[in-house]
């Protein structure tokens, strides 16, 4: 078996939908194994990166990307320490599942096996540690990467996102504004069409008073040429 394959094993447990990571020992079950071993050592927890992007939240189902599941574990094996570590021991506590049930008696007795091996208590915890810095590395060019496809493929679009806001925002408040000038306009045409009105009416009297007065005129000349020519011979 290939090591790729067997850290897929000893690390995920596959069904139709999840790969669930495993998250070893859980709280309710704690192994008696701290209490009874002699080689005292720190719990592995290597310091977190400064947070870079929203990650899952831990011992949750969640579904995998079976790409980057491998991408983490030719990490694993390409940085794989060499003789009995953490990694054969976590194969041993697997290997155990099939003859025993309870699992603080799986990490007891591995650990009794890898005793054997030259494993301390001590040497499992650094190791362990080790693969945790090793995907913290990975995590942490991953991060990386997001990031830079992020602003490649988000932020411009969040950018031009915000600009054709304000265009909208500046174009609404145009279009305000040339309503306003319309309500404006339309009651200054409503004025002018009245004063035209009225100008109209002034004019059509004052055209009255200078056509009566005219054919007044014109009419009593066009008499008198009447009578010129009737009267005088």
């Amino acid at each position: 078996m290939s090591m790729l394959k067997k850290l897929k094993n000893i690390f995920v447990v596959e069904d139709d939908t999840l790969i669930e990571a495993e998250t070893g020992v859980k709280p309710s079950e704690k192994s008696s194994a701290q209490a009874n071993t002699d080689d005292k050592a720190p719990p592995v927890s290597a310091k977190a990166p400064k947070a870079r992007i929203d990650k899952a939240t831990p011992n949750a189902k969640v579904k995998v990307d079976s790409k980057f599941a491998n991408l983490l574990f030719k990490a694993i094996e390409d940085n794989n320490v060499e003789g009995f570590d953490y990694i054969e021991f976590k194969q041993s506590v697997q290997s155990l599942k099939k003859v025993e049930a309870d699992e603080s008696k799986r990490y007891q007795n591995a650990f009794a096996m890898a005793g054997a091996m030259g494993l301390t208590k001590s040497k499992l915890f650094s190791s362990a540690k080790h693969y945790v810095s090793v995907l913290d590395v990975e995590e942490k060019k991953f991060a990386e990467a997001f990031n830079a496809q992020r602003a490649k493929q988000i932020n411009q679009r969040e950018t031009n996102g915000k600009m054709l806001t304000q265009s909208i925002k500046d174009k609404e408040a145009q279009i305000k504004k040339l309503q306003a000038d319309i309500v404006k306009e339309k009651k200054q045409l409503e004025g002018i069409e009245s004063q035209i009105t009225k100008a109209m009416a002034k004019v059509e009297v004052t055209k009255e008073g200078f056509y009566g007065a005219y054919h007044m005129v014109l009419q009593q000349i066009k008499d008198d040429l009447d009578k010129i020519t009737n009267y005088i011979k």
